[in-house]
């Protein structure tokens, strides 16, 4: 089993430090969706057609 020193532990302790703030600087980019995302979810749910019938529960089209 590996030996570890305080000192050793201290330079993990700021290794990860450094790399957790590399992470937190690229974040604030990716906190949502694209807007092309979006705008496929919207134009879908506009061509979404759900309609009841008596024969069946529901029947669901994607108009085109």
């Amino acid at each position: 089993m590996q030996n570890f020193t305080h000192f050793d532990l201290l330079e993990i302790t700021k290794k990860e430090n450094e790399l957790k703030s590399l992470l937190d600087q690229e974040s604030p980019e990716n906190k949502g969706p694209k807007n092309e995302t979006i705008q496929n979810i919207l134009n879908y749910s506009k061509a979404l057609s759900v309609r009841k019938s008596s024969h069946l529960d529901t029947i669901e089209m994607v108009l085109n």
